[in-house]
């Protein structure tokens, strides 16, 4: 009786047999696990028992599992670091090593290179730039301290010695700038009177000068500074600057380039290569229900460094193909959005795919600890060093097109073929199979640049350029309406061009306002690349 009792206590479930359900693993009840664990010792059925309850703690850590990885990928959509190395100290506790931290076999006849001392890292003083102007700051010896003691004799100078030369600035000042016109008169008649001409002015009897308003444009688009923070600092040294005033004034600065915007906007539109991408501008509209619409802000760059802001009410694709109407493009570089389907059907471009994005899934996959996605971020590591070292040689277009086909092409088989491999087996809705996903999708796009020399890896460069305006509106929170949000796509044109052609922006606006206010029709002479040319000429003079 005693060994019939043991074997129906401890009589194990066959296999293929499942072990019953005790409770929702989402919402487990309490209670009724109680229930079930109790049912199942006044039957003897320990076995069962052990069985269901393994069963649900396994579920729910499958469940926890997975949802940690999910609010791991949502709050780190763009991780701040994606080197490689970085990515592989953060996976989890993995049972094989990333290839790259695997000690690599040597040959025995070869032995490990010892390391010298590594050379001491300069501390010295920086030499500051020869073209700063050097201002005296004379000491001299006090007069009662000039006379000798023992010969009672005044003391000659030895020498005048620099100990030192510091770095400082000047603090900037407001003035009133005052216009006088002269005017003459023939003495003799006193019938021919003269009066010098007036510049033209940037607003008709304004009381802001040409200066203020460009200082106050650069540091507004440039470097963020709001008009109010420019009143406010004003004030505190006892000038009366109205914001409004500023800004209705420097808007008006803005129009006055209006020919130099639609030359380089005519002149990134009609490139042979052409790269874009946008963000979004929150500009306010009374007819909106919550006061502040959201439109966007186009940035498109083109040949020989143009880049060019163009503001739309929406990011709808409607706007992007208006500014393309009438033109047919080239090769065209932009992120995988249906919005910019138009640059190929409307616009004839071969559309290039950004590598950076295709690669940002795999590594938003290793974030979350799935180390499928280690051996694709390798290949694109190989792929992206192709590059790299054709920049850092700084060659040619034709010469990066032909490293690209020899050092680049076999390693892109390879992530194909790895794509291939793993599209099989991977979680469609994961965060690996989301990144398979694209890359499969966008894989023509992302190769074009194996098969056109003019098309660049990534387009990072467009994304950088963005990247001021996205963290400055943070600061502005808005523009104020329709006109300004078309004033500050032209003025950030102007900046950003000039940066990229190697231009001091506030020299090239004051410079060139000069120019406009005296008059000057020729446009040719008022562009960007006829001020950084006339520069280029000037340096070797001065360097003479």
């Amino acid at each position: 009786m005693r060994l019939a009792l043991r074997q129906r206590q401890f009589t194990v479930s066959a296999p293929g047999d499942r072990p019953p359900a005790i409770t929702s693993a989402l919402d487990p009840d309490l209670g009724a696990v109680k229930k079930f664990v109790a049912d199942m010792i006044a039957k003897g059925a320990i076995a069962g028992l052990i069985a269901a309850i393994v069963a649900l703690l396994t579920r729910m850590r499958d469940l926890n599992t997975e949802l940690m990885k999910k609010l791991a990928s949502q709050s780190r959509k763009r991780p701040p670091n994606e080197a490689m190395r970085r990515l592989q100290m953060e996976l989890p506790l993995l049972c094989t090593a990333p290839a790259n931290d695997a000690k690599r076999a040597r040959p025995e006849d070869k032995k490990p290179k010892k390391r010298g001392a590594k050379k001491p890292t300069p501390h010295a003083r920086p030499k500051l730039p020869a073209h700063l102007p050097r201002v005296p700051n004379v000491l001299l010896v006090p007069q009662e301290q000039r006379q000798c003691p023992r010969c009672d004799v005044e003391l000659g100078r030895v020498c005048l010695k620099t100990t030192a030369e510091k770095l400082d600035v000047r603090p900037s000042e407001f003035i009133v700038s005052q216009t006088q016109v002269e005017t003459c008169a023939c003495p003799k008649c006193h019938q021919y009177v003269v009066t010098a001409d007036k510049d033209d002015e940037i607003v008709d009897r304004g009381i802001l000068g040409n200066e203020l308003l460009m200082q106050a444009l650069v540091d507004h688009y440039q470097d963020a500074v709001p008009f109010e923070r420019m009143e406010r600092n004003a004030r505190a040294e006892g000038v009366p600057l109205a914001a409004n005033t500023l800004a209705g004034s420097v808007g008006k600065l803005i129009d006055l380039f209006d020919p130099i915007v639609g030359h380089i906007r005519e002149r990134c539109l009609s490139s042979r290569f052409t790269a874009l991408d946008a963000t979004g501008m929150p500009v306010l509209d009374p007819s909106h229900p919550l006061g502040i619409k959201t439109g966007a802000l186009w940035l498109i760059e083109g040949d020989h460094r143009y880049a060019c802001f163009l503001y739309a009410p929406s990011g709808h694709a409607t706007h992007l193909k208006k500014f393309f109407e009438g033109r047919t493009l080239g090769s065209v570089m932009c992120d995988g959005s249906p919005t910019n389907n138009c640059v190929e059907k409307d616009a004839g471009g071969r559309r290039g795919g950004c590598n950076a994005h295709g690669r940002r899934g795999l590594v938003e996959a290793v974030r979350t600890g799935d180390a499928r996605a280690v051996a694709g971020l390798e290949l694109y590591g190989t792929i992206f060093h192709v590059d790299a070292e054709s920049k850092r040689l700084g060659e040619s277009l034709e010469q990066r097109f032909e490293r690209r086909q020899r050092d680049g092409a076999p390693a892109v088989a390879e992530l194909r073929a790895w794509l291939d491999a793993r599209l099989g087996d991977v979680e469609p809705k994961s965060v690996l199979g989301k990144a398979l996903g694209y890359l499969d999708r966008q894989w023509p796009r992302l190769t074009r640049f194996l098969h056109d020399p003019l098309m660049e890896l990534t387009n990072n460069d467009v994304e950088g350029g963005l990247r001021t305006w996205v963290l400055d509106k943070k600061t502005w929170l808005f523009v104020g309406h329709e006109v300004s949000a078309r004033r500050t796509a032209d003025a950030l044109t102007l900046l950003t061009t000039c940066k990229r052609m190697g231009i001091h922006p506030r020299a090239y606006l004051r410079d060139t306002l000069a120019k406009i206010l005296a008059g000057e029709k020729d446009l040719t002479a008022l562009l960007p690349e006829t001020y950084a040319a006339s520069l280029a000429e000037r340096a070797p003079a001065v360097a003479a």
